[in-house]
């Protein structure tokens, strides 16, 4: 229930345009593990900061990707956000995929759930577009320009992927 308070509070402040959206929305995904597969405040934790930095990287995607900066991407300004983001980015991908390596550790009986069970194979598809996403953005990178569309597609699909993996029981 309070994450259901805090969702809600985050929207309706967003909605009406009044500053202070992050706190609860932080709040309301910090809680979501609460009500995971997670067992163990262990656990618990390591889902929190899951969740919470792939919201930084995938959600500073979504950002740049609404982003049109009005002398195009390659001005000094769109490269230095691009730049910035890209240090914040690289730290919250950091912590995503190790918080997500350790809890698929302990989710998964053995290498071959991955393709033998309805959760290891939505996994499997989570990672690889992550994987496709992590080209993009290297690409993107030397090229200094972001794929920010594309990046934003594919993370929308990571982010049901994620959604799915809390529908589909454990593996055995």
């Amino acid at each position: 229930m309070p994450r259901v308070v805090a969702e809600g509070i985050a929207l309706l402040l967003c909605l009406r345009g009044i500053l202070y959206v992050a706190p609860f929305a932080v709040l309301a995904a910090a809680l979501l593990p609460l009500t995971s597969h997670a067992a163990g405040a262990g656990a618990q934790f390591a889902d929190a900061l899951h969740v919470l930095s792939a919201g930084m990287w995938a959600g500073g995607i979504l950002a740049l990707a609404s982003l049109r900066p009005p002398d195009g991407w390659g001005s000094p300004e769109a490269r230095g956000l691009v730049e910035r983001f890209g240090r914040v980015a690289l730290i919250a991908f950091g912590i995503t995929a190790l918080t997500g390596a350790l809890r698929a550790t302990e989710q998964l009986t053995g290498l071959s759930d991955l393709w033998s069970t309805p959760y290891g194979l939505v996994l499997s598809l989570k990672s690889a577009g992550i994987v496709v996403m992590v080209v993009l953005s290297a690409a993107a990178w030397r090229r200094g320009t972001p794929m920010a569309g594309l990046e934003a597609g594919l993370a929308v699909l990571v982010v049901g992927a994620t959604a799915l993996l809390a529908a589909f029981p454990l593996p055995a």
